[in-house]
């Protein structure tokens, strides 16, 4: 069972819809799913150059309620930062969820 007194970060979920601009251009846009209260927690970082460029990617576990529709095509927004969803583990019996994420900087 989940300690609701954990939850105290506020986290936005986003799901991603595209639209054409004046050109016909297709363009991807994140609207807001849902906003709720989660743990957050860092659990690694990882520093690597690719083409020359450096990338730092630093991995989340993320633990909220249970939200009904929640994919991996999704995204959280947290403190101004965007955490990709990589994993969805569903945790006693549709109570909570576990996310995996990662954001790259």
């Amino acid at each position: 069972m989940m300690d609701a007194g954990k939850l105290r970060e506020r986290v936005t979920v986003q799901q991603a819809s595209e639209t054409r601009n004046a050109l016909g251009e297709t363009l991807q846009t994140w609207s807001t799913y849902s906003t709720i209260w989660a743990s957050v927690e860092g659990v690694s970082s990882r520093e690597s150059l690719l083409a020359g460029q450096q990338e730092i990617v630093i991995s989340h576990r993320v633990r909220m309620r249970w939200l009904d529709g929640l994919t991996q095509n999704m995204r959280l927004r947290w403190r101004n930062r965007t955490l990709d969803i990589i994993s969805i583990l569903e945790r006693d019996n549709r109570r909570e969820h576990e996310l995996l994420c990662q954001e790259t900087i």
